[in-house]
C-alpha cells in the first residue's frame, strides 16, 4: 500500500474520529471541573489560581534575555553535495587523462626499442600523447605529469587522499576564537584577505543532505589545513619520493575547492528568531498554583499576583462559559492529531497491506471513544440517582474502560501501537476525570503494566497474567491518587480496588474473547494467536505437504527452525517467520517428484525433459502456491512469503544445462525463462526466509560441512542475493546482514556440530 494512499485514509479517519469526540464530550462542565479543589485539598487555607496570568520583565531583562538567546544559536554552515561531486569529478578525469597518457608513452617507448621506423599506429599514438600532454600542462607542470602518468598507486593514492579530504568538508570560511588567530593564519599561509568567523562556542551546525547536524567546531576547518592533512598522509605512504610529493602538493592547491559553507544570512535568522522567542514577561501563575497560604506575610511579589489574579478573573467570568466547550473540542482535536500523526509517520504502520486493515486503527480508536462515552453517560446518571448501587467512596473514574483499546492493539499489531492506543486512552481518560494529571499519568502506568504480558503472545493464558499485572498495578495507582487527594482510608481504597479490578478484567474478558477475533475476521489482520494455530501440524494444508510431499515438509521443517532462531538476531517476527517457512512450500506438492527432496532411487523426471520445461515446472511451484494458499485461506501476511521466499532468482542450473545446450544446436537461452517471478521480498521476515531456504538447501549438499565451509558458503549466499538486489524493497539493513550471516553460522555450526564416535562405528 503506497505511503500516499495511506495517508489519505488515515486522514479521513482523523476527521471522523476528531468529529466523534467533539459530538460525543459537548459538555463544558468537564472543562470547568479542572478550577475546582479537588477531595482532600485545603481550600480553605489557601489561595489557588484558578486561570494563568504573566509578571512582565524589566526593559533590560529582556536585552540581556536576548543576547543570551542569540549567543546559544550555533554558527551554520553548508555541506554543498553537488560542488563535492564535481570537484571529485574533475580530478578524477583528470588522472584518467594522465593514466591515458602515461599508457600512450609506454607504447611509444617500446616500439621505438623494437624498431627504429615508427609505423602509422605508432605514430597516431605519438600525436594522441601529443594532443594529451597540451592538456595536461595546462593545470600541471612537466615535473608533475611525468611521474604521475607512470605510478598507478600514487595516482589512487592521491585520488584517495583528495576524497578523504572532501569528505572532511573543506570551508570556505575560517573559524577563529580571537582576530590574533586570523591574523596568525593569514601570515603563515600568505594570504591577503582571509573570509573568517570570529567564534567561541565548542560546535557548529551542519546542514547535509537536508539534515542537520552538530559537529564540534575544530572540524570545520579551511582549504590549507585540510590540504596539509592531506599531504602529510601522501608524505607518510610515499616517503623516499620527492618527485611524487612535489607533484602531491602540486595537485592538491590546484584542483581543491571549497564545498562547505558559511551561511552567515541564515545564521543571523535564526539569532533574529531566538531573540524574538524571548517572551515579555518575567514568569507565569499556572491554574491551580497556590499563591499565598493564610497567615503567611503578603509580599510586593504577591500583591502583584493577587491583583493580576483579580483583573484576570473579571475577565474571565464573562466569557468562560462560551469558550469552554470550544477549548475542549480543540483539546480533543490536538490529542487525536497526535495520535494519527503518529501512524501517518511512525514505521510501524508497514505492516498494515491494505486500507482494510488501516481501517481497523479508525474502528479501535472510535470503540474506545463509544467506551468511554457509554460509561460516562452511565456514570453521570448515577450520580443523579439516589440509592445508587455504587458504594459511597468509590471513585467512580476506574469505572471508566480504559484498557479496552490498549489490549486489543497490543494483541492484534505489536507493542508499539498497543503503546500509541496506551496513551490516547490516558489522555482522554484525564480530560473526562477534570483534566487530572495525575490520574493520566496513573492509568497509563497502569496501562503499561497490563500490556507487557500481552507483547508478542503465544499463550491465551498470558491474558491471565496481564489481568493480575494489571490489578497489583491499579491498586498502585489508586494508592497514588488517594495520598495525592489526603483521604487515604482502607474501606474506600479496596471498595475502588474492586470496581477498577472489574473493570480491567471486564476489559481483558471482553477485548480477548469478542473483540480481537472480531476484528482479526473483519479486517484480515493475523495476529500472533493466529500464527500459532497454523503452526499445528494436523492443519489440512500442512497435512497435505507431510502426505504428498514429505521430503518438502521436511525440508520446510528445517527451514523453519533455522529462520526463527536468526529472526531473532535481528528483531524480526520469529514466529511469522517460523509459520511462513512451513507453508512456503505447499505449491510442491502439486508435483513432488520434480523437486529434489521428493525424489526416491535416484530417479529425477527432469532427465527426459527439455530445461525450459524443467524451469516452469520449478517457477510453477509459486504460482501454484499462491492458489493453493487461496483454497487452505492462508493469510495473505503468510501467504506472501509463498511468492516472495524465492524472488526474482535465476534457476543456475536449468539455465546453464539450457545455455550448454544452446552453444551445441547455436541458438540462445533466454534467461527471462529461467527466474522466478517474484516479486522480490517486502518484508524481513520474507528475505529471511528466502536466506534460510537457500542456505538450508545447501548446507545440506556440503561434502565438507566444518565451520570454516560453512561461514564461506554463509557468507557467499547473503552476498550473492545482495548483489541480485534481491533485498532492494524490504527494510533489511547492511548492518542486519552481517547480524544474520553470523545467527545462520552460529545455528548451523550447532547442527553439524563433530559428534565422538560409539564403540564399534567405524
Amino acid at each position: 500500500m503506497k505511503k500516499k494512499k495511506k495517508r489519505i485514509h488515515l486522514i479521513i479517519g482523523w476527521i471522523l474520529v476528531a468529529a466523534l469526540a467533539i459530538v460525543l464530550f459537548p459538555d463544558k462542565n468537564i472543562a470547568l471541573q479542572a478550577e475546582h479543589p479537588h477531595l482532600g485539598q485545603l481550600s480553605t487555607r489557601t489561595i489557588i489560581s484558578p486561570i494563568n496570568f504573566d509578571i512582565p520583565k524589566s526593559r533590560l531583562e529582556i536585552e540581556s534575555e536576548r543576547a543570551r538567546a542569540a549567543e546559544k544559536v550555533s554558527a551554520i554552515f553548508e555541506f554543498n553535495s553537488d560542488e563535492t561531486n564535481r570537484i571529485s569529478e574533475d580530478l578524477k578525469q583528470f588522472l584518467g587523462k594522465l593514466e591515458q597518457y602515461g599508457k600512450l608513452q609506454n607504447q611509444i617507448n617500446y616500439a621505438y626499442e623494437e624498431d627504429d621506423e615508427l609505423d602509422s599506429s605508432v605514430q597516431r599514438k605519438v600525436q594522441q600523447a601529443s594532443k594529451l600532454y597540451e592538456v595536461l600542462k595546462q593545470r600541471l607542470s612537466i615535473t608533475a605529469i611525468k611521474p604521475l602518468s607512470q605510478n598507478s598507486k600514487a595516482r589512487d593514492s592521491i585520488m584517495s587522499a583528495f576524497n578523504t579530504m572532501l569528505a572532511k568538508g573543506i570551508s570556505n570560511t575560517f573559524v577563529a576564537k580571537t582576530e590574533t588567530e586570523v591574523q596568525l593564519f593569514s601570515n603563515t599561509h600568505n594570504i591577503q584577505n582571509v573570509k573568517s568567523l570570529i567564534y567561541n562556542k565548542p560546535t557548529v551546525s551542519l546542514i547535509k543532505d537536508s539534515e542537520e547536524i552538530t559537529l564540534e567546531t575544530g572540524e570545520i576547518q579551511p582549504l590549507q589545513r585540510r590540504i596539509e592533512e592531506a599531504f602529510s598522509g601522501l608524505q607518510s605512504a610515499f616517503p623516499t619520493e620527492q618527485g611524487l610529493q612535489s607533484a602531491f602538493y602540486e595537485v592538491l592547491y590546484v584542483f581543491s575547492l571549497p564545498n562547505v559553507f558559511y551561511l552567515e544570512k541564515e545564521t543571523e535568522t535564526r539569532k533574529q528568531e531566538a531573540q524574538n522567542k524571548v517572551t515579555l514577561i518575567k514568569g507565569m501563575v499556572p491554574r491551580g498554583m497556590e499563591i499565598v497560604t493564610q497567615g503567611a506575610p503578603v509580599t510586593k511579589d504577591i500583591l502583584e499576583k493577587i491583583e493580576a489574579l483579580q483583573q484576570a478573573q473579571q475577565k474571565e467570568e464573562n466569557s468562560r462559559t462560551l469558550t469552554a466547550p470550544y477549548g475542549q473540542a480543540l483539546v480533543f482535536f490536538i490529542i487525536i492529531s497526535a495520535f494519527f500523526l503518529f501512524f501517518m509517520f511512525s514505521p510501524a504502520t508497514k505492516m498494515f497491506k491494505s486500507a482494510r486493515q488501516l481501517w481497523s486503527l479508525v474502528i479501535l480508536a472510535i470503540l474506545q471513544l463509544l467506551a468511554f462515552w457509554g460509561i460516562h453517560f452511565l456514570t453521570d446518571s448515577l450520580i443523579r440517582v439516589e440509592g445508587t448501587l455504587i458504594p459511597e467512596g468509590v471513585e467512580m473514574m476506574w469505572l471508566y474502560p480504559f484498557a479496552i483499546s490498549p489490549v486489543i492493539a497490543t494483541v492484534l499489531y505489536d507493542q508499539r501501537i498497543g503503546i500509541a492506543f496506551t496513551a490516547f486512552s490516558a489522555m482522554i481518560f484525564g480530560i473526562l476525570n477534570g483534566y487530572d494529571l495525575a490520574a493520566m499519568v496513573c492509568v497509563f502506568a497502569v496501562m503499561l503494566i497490563l500490556i507487557y504480558p500481552l507483547v508478542r503472545i503465544r499463550y491465551r493464558v498470558q491474558f491471565v497474567w496481564s489481568i493480575l499485572a494489571g490489578v497489583v498495578g491499579l491498586a498502585g495507582a489508586i494508592s497514588v491518587m488517594f495520598l495525592l487527594r489526603n483521604r487515604l482510608e482502607l474501606e474506600p481504597f479496596y471498595l475502588t480496588l474492586i470496581a477498577g479490578s472489574i473493570n480491567v478484567v471486564t476489559c481483558s474478558a471482553i477485548a480477548s474473547v469478542l473483540f480481537i477475533h472480531l476484528i482479526e475476521r473483519i479486517f484480515g489482520i493475523t495476529t500472533v494467536l493466529t500464527l500459532m494455530e497454523m503452526s499445528d501440524f494436523n492443519r489440512p494444508a500442512l497435512k497435505r505437504i507431510s502426505e504428498l510431499a514429505p521430503g518438502t515438509f521436511h525440508h520446510s521443517i528445517q527451514v523453519s527452525n533455522l529462520a526463527e532462531k536468526v529472526a531473532d538476531s535481528i528483531g524480526a517476527n520469529s514466529l511469522l517467520v517460523r509459520v511462513m517457512a512451513l507453508y512456503h512450500d505447499i505449491g510442491k506438492t502439486m508435483r513432488p517428484e520434480y523437486f529434489t527432496e521428493n525424489q526416491k532411487q535416484g530417479v529425477n523426471p527432469h532427465n527426459s525433459l527439455d530445461p525450459a520445461q524443467s524451469a516452469k515446472i520449478i517457477v510453477g511451484h509459486v504460482e501454484q502456491g499462491a492458489v493453493l494458499a487461496k483454497d487452505f485461506k492462508i493469510p495473505m501476511l503468510v501467504a506472501s512469503a509463498i511468492q516472495e521466499h524465492h524472488g526474482t532468482t535465476l534457476i543456475q542450473y536449468f539455465y546453464a544445462k539450457a545455455k550448454e545446450q544452446a552453444e551445441i544446436n547455436g541458438t540462445t537461452a533466454n534467461e527471462a525463462d529461467f527466474r522466478y517471478t517474484g516479486p522480490k521480498p517486502q518484508s524481513k521476515e520474507t528475505a529471511i526466509l528466502m536466506l534460510a531456504d537457500i542456505i538450508e538447501a545447501t548446507s545440506r549438499s556440503m561434502t565438507d560441512q566444518n565451520p570454516e565451509s560453512l561461514a564461506t558458503m554463509i557468507h557467499n549466499t547473503i552476498q550473492g542475493r545482495f548483489n541480485e538486489g534481491q533485498f532492494s524493497e524490504c527494510d533489511l539493513s547492511i548492518k542486519e546482514l552481517f547480524k544474520l550471516e553470523k545467527a545462520f553460522l552460529h545455528s548451523l555450526d550447532g547442527t553439524y556440530h563433530t559428534r565422538v564416535k560409539y564403540p564399534g562405528q567405524k
